[in-house]
């Protein structure tokens, strides 16, 4: 089967999905799942055939671009993972629709800027929201981000200013992961030891777990 480099509609979703129902063999390699094809986008009525599958965790990391629709149908996902991390940017409405999936996992590593308005969007997702390709935030992103409650991960945060620290220090989550800093000041460090839930840190190379964190 030759896979196009375009759109994934809905009349080819469902003969990708019969071929993993038909192979044992491509169920255990489902772990990888969509991730093997190289699709730039999807068709809103192939997100829905996608949406329904039983491949968990999904990825979906080839996909360049989504429509607010196509997101809307593939938060109806019902497995635990999805990874879209193939998106470098999206707008507050696909953020939106996102953040209406209720897995545990939604992965979005592959935003290279994140911008107010799509974090506040970002921030009604209540699991753990992984953004590792976000390398600096404004203080301002970093408040739109203070209502998610679930775990919060910024692992590709490589500095982190005063402001942008107090702000993120009233993160609402269970957990907050900083691990690619390379300069933390100590007024940095005094705003993110108030914070409430489990920090964890690695700063040039060192793991700086706050001791005092939530187990």
């Amino acid at each position: 089967m030759q896979y196009p480099t375009n759109i994934l509609d809905a009349q080819f979703a469902i003969e990708l999905l019969a071929v993993f129902d038909e192979n044992p063999v491509n169920k255990i390699l489902s772990f990888v799942g969509f991730d093997l094809l190289t699709f730039d986008g999807i068709t809103d009525e192939a997100a829905s055939v996608i949406a329904g599958c039983n491949l968990d965790p999904l990825y979906l990391d080839s996909l360049k671009f989504l429509s607010a629709e196509a997101a809307r149908r593939l938060a109806c996902f019902r497995g635990d993972y999805l990874s879209l991390c193939g998106l470098e940017e999206i707008s507050p409405e696909v953020a939106a629709a996102l953040a209406e999936y209720r897995g545990s996992v939604l992965s979005l590593s592959g935003l290279t800027d994140l911008t107010p308005e799509v974090a506040v969007e970002l921030s009604a997702f209540p699991n753990l929201l992984t953004l590792n390709g976000i390398m600096a935030i404004s203080v301002a992103t970093a408040a739109a981000l203070v209502p998610h409650r679930g775990d919060l991960i910024l692992d590709g945060l490589l500095h982190l200013p005063e402001d942008v620290a107090e702000a993120l220090s009233r993160h609402d989550g269970k957990s907050l992961s900083l691990e690619s800093l390379r300069f933390m000041s100590d007024g940095a460090a005094k705003a993110l030891a108030g914070y409430r839930g489990r920090l964890e840190m690695v700063v040039d190379g060192e793991c700086v777990t706050d001791p005092n964190s939530s187990p």
